[in-house]
């Protein structure tokens, strides 16, 4: 049995790693100084970071179109799969899972969508799994219910250094940035189950590691097998020491790192990063573990 694997631009997955597990990605809309690009597409993470800091205004983003996901799902059908699994951006933070269910609902063949309740490499570790998983012969409803499971442990920490771009784009208010840039507060957010909230501050950026370590630890017990990964909107040397320690204290079976896209990069600002971590039963620990084999 044949399943595709589906995503949207969010998922934050570069090109090659698409290509190497054959995964589709239908990208959402930036619009951008009068210009519309596709996410990942036409506009490039690096260079948009690079420019976001000139920037007067927050850049507005759009889902991709019902006909958008339905062309993805036909190309996926007509080349040959049983049925495809669209996994997507947190219902909560955008309407990119909805326009996926109305595409799969006029799609001539069986689709399943999940919301991840997640986004960037948290999507993309639901899809790396699925990805593994699929190339085992597993049938469309089989993986589907693997992915449901799992999305319910997963979760994403993460750390905006400057909250000028939460303030932008209405995410905080301007009084909330004025008091938190003077007290040098940083906050560590937690995205989980489809839902954002503050979980602690820290004052000065050399404080955020050794939070972000600590909130890991309050959820999953050191030496538990997990899948992790580290989005950045800035330099990924900076975060050595961090990825260094959740290798060290937790059994990692796989790693994702990459650029957040424009999408989220435009909220979070630039040198903000996210710790992201999806714990394996030992059962799936093996199972993942056969399907690197």
């Amino acid at each position: 049995m044949t399943i595709r694997i589906v995503t949207d631009s969010t998922a934050d997955l570069d090109a090659a790693f698409l290509s190497a597990h054959a995964v589709t990605m239908v990208p959402l809309t930036v619009e951008w100084e009068g210009e519309t690009y596709q996410d990942r597409v036409d506009l490039d993470p690096v260079e948009f970071l690079q420019r976001l800091p000139s920037m007067r205004e927050v850049p507005h983003t759009a889902a991709p179109s019902p006909g958008a996901f339905r062309a993805a799902y036909d190309e996926c059908l007509a080349s040959g799969a049983d049925g495809v699994l669209s996994i997507h951006l947190a219902g909560g933070l955008s309407a990119t899972v909805r326009s996926a269910e109305a595409a799969a609902r006029l799609v001539d063949g069986p689709v399943h969508v999940v919301d991840a309740g997640s986004a960037s490499l948290g999507i993309g570790l639901l899809v790396w799994w699925a990805a593994l998983r699929a190339r085992q012969g597993l049938s469309l409803e089989a993986l589907a219910h693997e992915v449901e499971q799992l999305k319910t442990r997963l979760f994403v920490l993460t750390a905006p250094v400057t909250l000028e771009y939460l303030a932008r784009g209405g995410r905080i208010g301007q009084a909330a940035r004025l008091v938190g840039t003077i007290l040098d507060m940083k906050p560590i957010l937690l995205l989980e189950k489809g839902s954002v909230r503050p979980e602690r501050k820290v004052r000065g950026e050399r404080q955020i590691v050794p939070a972000l370590l600590s909130s890991l630890k309050e959820r999953v017990p050191e030496g538990t097998p997990m899948l992790a990964a580290l989005g950045h909107s800035g330099d990924p040397g900076q975060h050595e020491a961090l990825v260094q320690e959740v290798r060290q204290r937790w059994q990692v079976l796989g790693w994702l790192d990459g650029v957040i896209g424009p999408v989220i990069s435009s909220h979070a600002g630039p040198g903000a990063y996210g710790l992201i971590a999806l714990p394996l039963t030992a059962d799936e620990a093996q199972r993942w573990k056969e399907g690197l084999s």
